[in-house]
């Protein structure tokens, strides 16, 4: 606080003393303070003080008409806080009462009459300090506090426009998924109608197929699944917006029905294959092994596999699938002798979109492989070295056979003699 912002400061006099009110106004002039005023009507304080706005108030107590305690209690009672003038009571009156009662009703400060100059001078300067240094803490205060709400609002509108670009981020990634999902679909579908085509194709250019009752019936049946299948991998798009109810159930299969029917499903496309690059199929059971899951989905997993093995073979090969439990887990492999995979092909191989073979691919099939079998609360492992073909292993959880149960609980299983 520099001095020359000291003396600019505005003293209000209260006093009745004419006399009083002038020493002490030649007193501060001569002091160097210059924006004074007195009053000896202390009836006219308070117009004084709206029309003057003082730092500081020198006030007498004892006046006739309104005392100094009732301009003190009025001044506390109507400007509060920050609002409060500093008030240096001058009295004649030195009991420890009336000290008591001034500094209790708001008085900042009390000398007693006859004073020193010099103590006085320094109270003043003493009580215009604090009084300037408050202000400029307010002034520095509604300067931060405009600063924070500036700022607050930047940052509200910062956040709308995060809260605006995560909407559209959302919205992208939703179309993507359902981009990838439409195209996993599509890859899938494909693989049913194959099987469709593949067998109604053997029917239709096959009379001995077509006389046999047994073989057209298992044909027929054949292309029934292959059907159903491919109704359920369309309704993947209605649960990309709705998802699983009650009514979608996982049910105990017979992983060893599940693997037959896969192959039943992915002959045709085996069958294409000219004569020297014939790939045969082998299977391995280790009795009776059941789990909980959805069979077009399961069939789906193993088809594309299959599909998967046999394009990795250039020539003659076999594709071999085992079953078998393991820890409370069913287990099935499908293994080929075909090329083999990397080190860097394996660890993109399940990735959307990866593809070793060119516009041939879609990059799909694995990755909706991977899709179902998390579904199912399984686990997939792959084994392959290049030249070594390769082994898929799927992990899911294994159970006795029993009644379906509803897919947001993947392992509980009801028995059947439990359920009745």
């Amino acid at each position: 606080m520099n001095e020359a912002t000291l003396k600019e400061a505005r003293i209000l006099m209260v006093d009745d003393d004419v006399n009083s009110t002038c020493l002490m106004t030649n007193f501060l002039h001569r002091i160097g303070y210059g924006q004074l005023r007195s009053i000896n009507d202390s009836t006219h304080t308070f117009e004084a003080i709206e029309a003057f706005a003082p730092d500081l108030i020198l006030l007498d107590l004892a006046m006739p008409n309104i005392s100094g305690f009732q301009v003190l209690e009025a001044l506390r009672a109507d400007r509060q806080g920050e609002n409060q003038i500093p008030v240096l009571v001058l009295t004649g009156d030195d009991s420890a009462k009336n000290k008591r009662r001034a500094l209790a009703a708001g008085a900042t400060d009390l000398l007693v009459k006859p004073f020193d100059t010099s103590e006085v001078s320094m109270r003043i300067r003493n009580l215009l300090q604090a009084h300037f240094l408050r202000l400029e803490i307010q002034e520095q205060n509604r300067v931060l506090e405009d600063r924070v709400r500036e700022r607050t609002r930047e940052l509200e509108g910062a956040l709308e426009n995060l809260r605006a670009t995560q909407r559209q981020l959302l919205q992208q990634e939703r179309l993507s998924a359902f981009g990838e999902m439409a195209g996993g679909v599509v890859h899938d579908f494909s693989n049913s109608l194959m099987s469709i085509i593949g067998y109604s194709e053997m029917l239709i250019t096959n009379a001995k197929a077509r006389a046999d009752e047994a073989t057209a019936l298992e044909y027929l049946r054949i292309i029934n699944t292959a059907g159903r299948d491919g109704a359920h991998v369309v309704s993947r798009l209605r649960d990309f917006y709705r998802p699983r109810g009650a009514a979608d159930l996982l049910e105990p299969l017979d992983l060893n029905e599940i693997v037959t029917q896969s192959i039943a499903l992915a002959k045709p496309r085996g069958a294409k294959r000219e004569r020297e690059k014939t790939v045969s199929f082998r299977t391995d059971f280790k009795g009776e092994v059941m789990a909980a899951g959805i069979g077009a989905e399961l069939r789906e997993v193993l088809t594309n596999l299959i599909f998967n093995a046999l394009d990795a073979i250039p020539g003659a090969g076999i594709i071999t699938l085992r079953t078998f439990t393991q820890r409370g887990s069913a287990i099935v492999e499908v293994t080929d002798t075909g090329a083999g995979m990397s080190a860097e092909v394996r660890e993109r191989c399940l990735e959307p979109f990866f593809t070793t073979k060119g516009d041939q691919g879609t990059g799909l099939g694995l990755a909706m492989v991977f899709g179902i079998i998390k579904r199912h609360q399984g686990a997939l492992e792959i084994e392959s070295e290049p030249g070594k073909g390769a082994t898929f292993r799927i992990q899911l959880p294994a159970c006795a056979q029993g009644v379906a149960t509803p897919s947001g609980n993947v392992l509980a299983i009801v028995p059947r003699a439990e359920a009745a």
